[in-house]
C-alpha cells in the first residue's frame, strides 16, 4: 500500500467529532462536523461556528478535539457554558451524547466514524429529543401535574392516605422514570423532587383529599438541614393533616446521621417511611437502628404472592415478621390481584397500595371516602 493510500485510510477511519443542535433562526436540527483540532462558538461572524443569539458572547466557548477525547472550554462568556446542566469554570471533557449549553443555545456532542464527508446539514430530528430544553420548560412553566394513588387499611380497605406521584405533559418526558432520569443527568433531580412536593401540597387547597399525604424524596437528596427547612414549609402548608415522608432505604446514610434526621421529622409530626424495601440489599441491621414508622415492601416482592411459583413467599414473610417485631407498620406495594390480596393478608401486612385499590388519578377525581 502506498504512503498516500495509507494516509487516506487513516483519515477515513479517524473519529469524527461534532455537535448537533437547534440553532437560533433555523427550523430543523443542525449537524456540524468539527474540522481541525478545535472550533470556537460565538455570536461574532469571525468565529468558526456562529450562534446568532444575543445571549451568546461574541467568543463564547471552544471545543477542542483529538482522535480520542474532546474538551469544552469557556472563553469568559457572560451567560456561561454548561455541560450536562452544570456550569463549567475549567476545561471539561465531553463525550458522545453529552449536552453543551452556551447561554440559551443547546447542543449535543457526537462522536462517530465517518459515513460521508458532509460539513453542515439540517437533519430531520424531533425537537422532543432535546431533553435539556424540555427540562427547562418543566421548571420554567412548572409543567408537572400530581396524581394520587390510594393506600388502604389491609383489613377494612378504608382509605389510610394517598401517595402523590408526578406526571408531566412535556413531549418526551411523560414517563416519571424518564423525567427523573433526565433531571438526574442534568443535576436537577433534587430541584424536581422539591417542586413535586410543593405541587402536591398546593393541590390540597383546590380539592378535598381524605387521609394522610405520602410525599417522596429523591435518592440523591441529602437528608440534612436544607431538606428539613423545606419540609417545615410543607408541614405548615398542610396543617393538621397526617404527613408521611418516603425515603428510599438504599439512600439512608450512617445510622447516627439518619437518627438526627428522623428526630427532626418527629419534631415536625411527620411520619417516616422506607420506600422500595427489598430492592437490592435489604439492610435489616440499619432498619433496626433507625426504625421507620412505615416499611413499604417493593412491588417486585408482592406482585406474584399467591401464585404457585411464588417461591419467595417465605422470604417476604420473614422480612415482614422482622419489621413487625420492631414495631414497624408494613405496607405492601403493587397489590393487583385477588390472590395477592389474600396472600398479603395471610402474611399480616397492615396497609395495601396497588391497582386492586385504585390507580394514580388527579386529585379532583378522588371521592371523599371514609378514612381510618
Amino acid at each position: 500500500m502506498s504512503r498516500a493510500a495509507s494516509e487516506n485510510r487513516i483519515q477515513s477511519d479517524a473519529i469524527l467529532w461534532g455537535v448537533t443542535g437547534l440553532l437560533p433562526g433555523q427550523e430543523g436540527v443542525s449537524r456540524i462536523q468539527i474540522h481541525g483540532n478545535s472550533a470556537v462558538f460565538g455570536r461574532s461572524a469571525e468565529v468558526d461556528i456562529v450562534l446568532p443569539s444575543r445571549n451568546v458572547s461574541k467568543r463564547h466557548a471552544e471545543l477542542i478535539v483529538t482522535q480520542s477525547i474532546a474538551v469544552v472550554r469557556d472563553l469568559g462568556s457572560t451567560n456561561g457554558t454548561f455541560v450536562n446542566g452544570r456550569r463549567i469554570l475549567e476545561p471539561t471533557p465531553v463525550d458522545d451524547g453529552d449536552h453543551i449549553q452556551l447561554a440559551d443555545v443547546e447542543l449535543r456532542v457526537f462522536r462517530e466514524l465517518p459515513m460521508q464527508l458532509d460539513f453542515t446539514y439540517v437533519a430531520d430530528a424531533p425537537e422532543t429529543q432535546w431533553l435539556l430544553s424540555r427540562m427547562n420548560d418543566v421548571f420554567r412553566e412548572r409543567r408537572i401535574r400530581m396524581f394520587y394513588q390510594p393506600i388502604v387499611d389491609a383489613i377494612t380497605e378504608q382509605i389510610f392516605g394517598y401517595e402523590a406521584l408526578v406526571r408531566c405533559d412535556v413531549p418526551g418526558l411523560e414517563s416519571p422514570l424518564t423525567l427523573f432520569s433526565t433531571a438526574s443527568k442534568l443535576g436537577q433531580e433534587c430541584r424536581l423532587s422539591c417542586m413535586c412536593r410543593e405541587e402536591a401540597v398546593t393541590n390540597l387547597s383546590r380539592a378535598p383529599m381524605p387521609g394522610a399525604l405520602f410525599l417522596n424524596t429523591d435518592s440523591k437528596e441529602e437528608l440534612g438541614a436544607e431538606l428539613i427547612e423545606h419540609l417545615k414549609v410543607i408541614r405548615e402548608a398542610i396543617g393538621g393533616r397526617r404527613m408521611v415522608l418516603e425515603v428510599h432505604e438504599a439512600a439512608v446514610p450512617q445510622p447516627r446521621e439518619f437518627r438526627n434526621f428522623a428526630a427532626a421529622l418527629k419534631d415536625m409530626d411527620i411520619l417516616l417511611a422506607f420506600d422500595d424495601f427489598g430492592v437490592g440489599q435489604s439492610r435489616l441491621m440499619e432498619l433496626a437502628e433507625v426504625q421507620p414508622d412505615i416499611l413499604k415492601f417493593d412491588r417486585s416482592l408482592v406482585k406474584d404472592l399467591g401464585q404457585p411459583n411464588a417461591r419467595h413467599a417465605s422470604l417476604v414473610r420473614n422480612l415482614h415478621n422482622s419489621a413487625v417485631d420492631l414495631g414497624i407498620c408494613t405496607l405492601a406495594e403493587g397489590v393487583e390481584t385477588v390472590e395477592a390480596i389474600a396472600a398479603c393478608r395471610e402474611i399480616g401486612f397492615q396497609l395495601f397500595q396497588g391497582y386492586a385499590f385504585g390507580r394514580p388519578a388527579p386529585l379532583e377525581t378522588l371521592s371523599p371516602a371514609s378514612t381510618v
